[in-house]
């Protein structure tokens, strides 16, 4: 009789618990980087999907780094990232199901419109950041994030150990672009960022594009599903919904139509 009772309990534990389960309110988690979201895009992709699926997305925004970390703990079921490096390190790691690349835009070097390093005058993205380390402030996120990234690999291939410059000189603000971007109005100094962010970015202050157009500023962004075979709880239909809605032309569409200022500041890429 005991043996009973104890079975019925945890029949009725878990059926109130997948019910509760159910009870969510939305049917997709989607984790994006900080870019996108400072941008619009992000919203102007969930608003779409959601319309043409039915489907409810939880979008969330943070540095791509913390995207790929939180992604490893299965807490979330799509992501969105623009960090080539990283990503192939996720996928090769298993984490990933699928990796689509499905946008680019290019990366940009603000700065004073004085521009004390010359910066307008660079041969390349590695000419401008040498320029800049010599006698000028620059302003970097330092928070691991996709546009991080992109910045280290400049100063790398100058030979350059950022943490070994004057703080004075190397301000790290451990947040996202906005903030960022706030910092290097404020200092009037230069600072990487995706074109797309600038434009949306209303306090321009004294600061202007001074460099673009290389290949080091390149600036792809994919989705990814995280693999549902290593975390049960993965939303597998509402996964697979998202991955196909987002190869079709009217995700190419809703990317290719966005705007900022007029200008359309995303390329589609998808397949």
């Amino acid at each position: 009789m005991k043996n009973i009772v104890i079975t019925a309990l945890v029949i009725i534990a878990s059926l109130i618990f997948l019910m509760f389960a159910k009870q969510s309110d939305h049917d997709l988690t989607l984790m994006a980087t900080t870019t996108t979201q400072d941008a619009g895009i992000l919203s102007h992709i969930v608003d779409a999907f959601e319309k043409d699926s039915g489907l409810k997305v939880k979008a969330i925004a943070y540095g791509t780094g913390k995207v790929l970390r939180s992604a490893k703990d299965g807490n979330v079921d799509i992501l969105l990232v623009h960090d080539p490096l990283n990503e192939d390190i996720f996928m090769k790691g298993g984490f990933g199901k699928e990796r689509i690349s499905i946008m680019q835009n290019d990366f940009v070097i603000i700065g004073p419109n004085s521009d004390p390093a010359t910066v307008k005058m660079s041969n390349s993205a590695s000419d401008a950041f040498k320029k800049i380390a010599s006698k000028s402030i620059f302003v970097s996120r330092g928070d691991g994030s996709g546009t991080h990234n992109a910045e280290k690999r400049i100063w790398g291939k100058i030979q350059v150990d950022q943490e070994k410059l004057s703080p004075n000189n190397y301000i790290i603000t451990g947040s996202g672009m906005g903030r960022t971007l706030g910092i290097a109005v404020e200092k009037e100094a230069y600072a990487l960022t995706d074109r797309a962010t600038w434009l949306s970015y209303k306090n321009k202050g004294q600061l202007s594009v001074l460099f673009e157009n290389d290949s080091d500023l390149e600036n792809i962004y994919s989705v990814i599903s995280v693999n549902p075979l290593l975390f049960g709880h993965i939303s597998l239909n509402a996964q697979d919904i998202f991955m196909k809605w987002i190869k079709s032309q009217e995700a190419r569409e809703t990317i290719q139509n966005f705007q900022i200022n007029a200008e359309n500041p995303y390329l589609a890429i998808l397949p």
